[in-house]
């Protein structure tokens, strides 16, 4: 009997998605085979210097159970939030008096506007849920990372949505 290659990487469950549900406390993408997608977003704790991500990995993939799926997505997504903070902060100076100043200050405003975005990479669990004690070894997670640096963030609907948007359209130029 020939063992049938698994598709690896595909977004095909993204495009025949069936909506998003709530499982217990968290919300599911519902794959297009009826599965319960739960995602959340792995980050490096900000106050702990010593991130450990490797041995994070480790210790998730171990703790799973056979037959269980998890996926790890590594994107780039636009950072608009710092250049929109820097803008902010160039609208608020005072108007200068001088022509050459003038044309400087209107200058970096029409850049700051113009350059595309700075791109930042993000982590990404996809974890198709087996049942109850799946959901509980998903809630666990934040548990397990703390010790290694890292934070879990459990997407919401709306973190959802953009996330199959981003992944089935990236493009690159942000329009909030």
């Amino acid at each position: 009997m020939k063992k049938q290659p698994e598709e690896v990487g595909t977004t095909r469950i993204f495009v025949l998605s069936q909506g998003v549900v709530q499982v217990g406390a968290l919300t599911a993408l519902v794959g297009e085979d009826d599965t319960k997608r739960l995602f959340a977003e792995v980050y490096a704790d900000p106050d702990r210097p010593e991130v450990r991500p490797r041995e994070a990995y480790q210790g998730i993939l171990s703790s799973m159970r056979p037959g269980w799926t998890l996926r790890l997505l590594q994107l780039f997504w636009p950072d608009p939030e710092p250049r929109l903070e820097f803008q902010k902060q160039v609208q608020s100076w005072k108007s200068p008096d001088a022509d050459g100043l003038d044309i400087l200050h209107q200058g970096l405003l029409l850049a700051v506007q113009e350059y595309s975005l700075p791109f930042v990479r993000r982590t990404v669990l996809e974890f198709v849920s087996p049942g109850d004690e799946g959901i509980a070894w998903w809630d666990g997670l934040g548990g397990l990372c703390a010790g290694f640096g890292l934070r879990i963030r459990y997407l919401d609907q709306v973190a959802i949505e953009g996330l199959t948007r981003w992944v089935l359209n990236p493009i690159l130029e942000y329009k909030p």
